[in-house]
């Protein structure tokens, strides 16, 4: 039980608004987007969006949306190089 109530405030606490979302503008310092950005990231997206190609040498995120905790819905993904945002997208949650 402690287990699944673990799980579940990591996957609600991760959640980024759309409005928020909107408001990341690659080029800017991670310093800069601290303030907007939920902690932590979402710590289990699927295999097949953790694997989709990314910019060369950048590391990634991924937040949800914000929607209801069992919601399939797609994530927002992040992509850093150093501490500079690099890239924004929104990653499909099932496998198309």
């Amino acid at each position: 039980m402690p287990a699944a109530v673990l799980l579940a405030w990591q996957l609600t606490a991760s959640a980024l608004p759309p409005s928020r979302f909107d408001e990341l503008t690659p080029g800017r310092l991670r310093a800069e987007l601290t303030p907007l950005l939920p902690v932590p990231a979402h710590p289990y997206p699927p295999g097949h969006t953790r694997s989709a190609p990314r910019p060369p040498g950048t590391t990634r995120e991924f937040l949800p949306p914000g929607r209801g905790l069992l919601d399939e819905v797609d994530l927002y993904r992040l992509c850093w190089s150093g501490d500079r945002q690099v890239a924004k997208d929104t990653m499909p949650v099932k496998n198309r």
